[in-house]
């Protein structure tokens, strides 16, 4: 088992693109007890580059939070349905903030399966893969190569295992899993893993506890999403993703001068640094 060292570029963007020609990403998710988790996410798909962003949310979620998100696209109607709507070249997130309440629960097959028709490819975060976890066999009822990205709670819910067993060792189950689940995974925490169901893997070198806190895994699921929008593969852009991710958390962290005092927001706003640097170390 050998890790995957090539590197990976920033997606091309032409000068004479227009919002169409880098993609959208379908942002599902949000209830009342997490307001802001979709658009933390939405949020982040802009900032990597994304040219269009939809939040497919409940009604508490938009009245909270579209005057702070104005450049959103807001569809409720599509959330009370348990549908993502159909757009063209378009990444859909599920997941964010959606809860585990039994209405999430009956609402999820019906989004994954509109996903499946409507999108180039779905990242399944947060409550998505909590949900998931309940049913036992649940990698059938998902389409291929979508991308997972479990933290190691979640990881232990989906394999049927302690949060110990998972970290023990980490890169061999997430690869054994994205081979068995036909997945994308990327498993989240000190040394972010991320796997190929081909049998490729990477090893971030990155440890810090300024991405330790809420809403981090909402804002890497919109980085991962954005760039997939605008065309990098579903690897590719977990890859970015985790990389970018966790370079926002260290300048933030450099920022204040402590990773102490890094909030979710922090990470959208160090992200244009972040993109920056990578483009220089990529050159």
């Amino acid at each position: 088992m050998e890790p995957n060292v090539r590197l990976v570029s920033l997606p091309a963007r032409a000068d004479d693109g227009n919002k169409g020609s880098f993609g959208c990403v379908t942002v599902v998710g949000g209830c009342e007890n997490y307001l802001g988790a979709p658009i933390l996410c939405g949020k982040a798909a802009y900032r990597v580059g994304c040219g269009l962003v939809e939040l497919v949310v409940p009604e508490v979620v938009r009245n909270c939070g579209a005057p702070g998100f104005t450049e959103a696209i807001w569809n409720c109607s599509a959330f009370e349905a348990g549908m993502v709507p159909e757009r063209g070249n378009c990444v859909t997130v599920i997941g964010p903030g959606l809860g585990t309440a039994p209405e999430a629960a009956a609402r999820l097959p019906s989004l994954i399966n509109s996903a499946s028709m409507f999108s180039k490819l779905i990242v399944l975060d947060a409550d998505a893969l909590n949900l998931l976890s309940r049913t036992p066999d649940w990698f059938e009822t998902v389409p291929e190569n979508c991308v997972m990205t479990p933290h190691p709670g979640e990881m232990a819910r989906l394999c049927g295992m302690s949060v110990a067993e998972v970290q023990e060792n980490r890169a061999k189950l997430a690869l054994e899993k994205a081979v068995e689940w036909h997945q994308v995974v990327l498993l989240k925490g000190a040394n972010t893993v991320i796997a190929s169901p081909d049998g490729f893997y990477v090893v971030l070198p990155y440890a810090t506890s300024a991405l330790s806190m809420a809403g981090s895994g909402d804002v890497l699921a919109g980085i991962i999403a954005g760039f997939a929008a605008q065309g990098k593969p579903a690897f590719d852009a977990a890859w970015l993703g985790g990389e970018i991710h966790a370079r926002a958390g260290l300048f933030a962290a450099d920022k204040f001068g402590n990773p102490y005092s890094v909030m979710a927001g922090d990470l959208l706003s160090a992200l244009p640094e972040a993109i920056t640097m990578y483009a220089l170390s990529t050159q």
